[in-house]
């Protein structure tokens, strides 16, 4: 019997995902009790160590399936559901109560404004990774919908780096570039291995792709600042 020849592919993905994220976070989460930047609330401290540890969960199940470990990838993948639960949960109330925080953002926009950004990540993470989660027994579709899961939640990442770099006017390019790179690579990946594009990268990717500026819109319409209000009035 042939043995199950396993791309190796999501796990280099999950790995280049983690670290990119590390690099962002560095000195403003990991590494931040070595600069001058004011202490993060407990909310902040626990939606980074949450956030921290399903990163390193999301590697190590991908690691998993690459050394053909499918025994240990299911035996984490109920601790992996929970922990995406609670993510999910602490990233909405984290996404609410940084709009509810007053001031204006760096883009010029208030909370209520700004928080249709950090909250359509948490939501496309969930709703991503949540199908992943359901159609765990379809291999496919699961590795590729947790995938987009995790690209989903890049936009913080960049924003650092966008921020670092003192580009903030030019924020929604880096966003939309950044997010475009990894889902090309999501298809390169399967044409050259399958001679196919899957639906799921594409349309799910092209999804990912679009949300940035359908929410760059949003921030910009008079038809949100209401909505936007009463979602972070929850947070108050």
């Amino acid at each position: 019997m042939a043995a199950i020849v396993r791309s190796r592919f999501y796990a280099h993905a999950a790995l280049a995902l983690a670290l990119f994220i590390l690099a962002a976070f560095l000195r403003t989460f990991y590494l931040r009790f070595l600069s001058d930047l004011p202490p993060l609330s407990v909310l902040m401290q626990w939606h980074g160590l949450l956030f921290t540890a399903w990163v390193l969960l999301f590697v190590a199940q991908a690691r998993l399936i690459a050394a053909h470990r499918v025994d240990l990838h299911m035996k984490f993948g109920i601790a992996g559901a929970v922990l995406a639960a609670v993510v999910f949960a602490v990233g909405v109330v984290t996404a609410l109560q940084t709009g509810a925080l007053p001031g204006l953002r760096p883009s010029g926009r208030t909370g209520a404004q700004f928080v249709i950004i950090p909250l359509t990540s948490i939501v496309l993470f969930g709703a991503l990774v949540g199908a992943g989660i359901a159609l765990r027994r379809r291999a496919q579709l699961h590795k590729r919908l947790m995938l987009l899961g995790m690209i989903a939640v890049l936009g913080p990442a960049i924003a650092r780096f966008v921020s670092l770099l003192d580009q903030r006017k030019h924020v929604i390019y880096f966003q939309v570039g950044v997010t475009a790179l990894f889902v090309a690579w999501c298809l390169i990946a399967d044409w050259r291995k399958n001679r196919i594009l899957h639906p799921v990268f594409v349309i799910g990717g092209l999804g990912l792709i679009l949300s940035w500026p359908l929410r760059m819109a949003l921030v910009a319409s008079p038809t949100w600042q209401p909505i936007g209000e009463w979602l972070v009035s929850f947070a108050k």
